[in-house]
């Protein structure tokens, strides 16, 4: 039995991987610059609001499958220095999407329409203003977390085959 879970774990581990780096990839070296330049601005929040949520699902979707797959694995071979690193590292991968699903999008969507709503007034708050920056700069800031983690992993992936 054992000769059949091994490689169905390690195919499980490589392809959350594989479809964490990549959504990570297509959306902010791909999707996020085309949308930008296609669309105007008040079309371009609704359009990205849509997407975040299902970004976030699909990165913990991932690291789920990357953890439970690689605590498989460690669970047939024994837990070395590099199962235990590799699964800091989706935990932590794990943490940050779900972060950024929540709390950190709604919080930035509701600052994000009450600056449209002053912005509209003509007297836009400088600290609100301040506050929506620090949660974008912090949700960019996780994502590129994501992707370093997401690419160590990849570094890794031969250790689990």
């Amino acid at each position: 039995m054992t000769a059949f879970i091994e490689p169905v774990m390690q195919y499980a581990h490589a392809l959350a991987v594989a479809v964490l780096v990549g959504k990570v990839v297509l959306l902010s070296f791909v999707v996020a610059p085309i949308l930008a330049k296609q669309l105007g601005p008040d079309q371009f929040g609704p359009v990205v609001r849509r997407l975040f949520p299902a970004y976030y699902l699909l990165g913990m979707g991932a690291a789920t499958v990357g953890l439970l797959s690689l605590l498989a694995i460690g669970s047939l071979r024994g837990l070395s220095a590099s199962v235990l690193g590799a699964g800091g590292i989706w935990v932590v991968i794990l943490l940050a999407e779900s972060y950024c699903r929540s709390p950190l999008t709604p919080q930035s969507n509701a600052m994000r329409d009450r600056l449209k709503e002053q912005e509209q007034q003509g007297d836009v708050d400088p600290v609100l203003q301040a506050a929506w920056t620090r949660l974008h700069q912090r949700s960019l800031c996780l994502n590129s977390l994501v992707l370093i983690g997401g690419l160590c992993l990849v570094g890794m992936i031969r250790q689990f085959s």
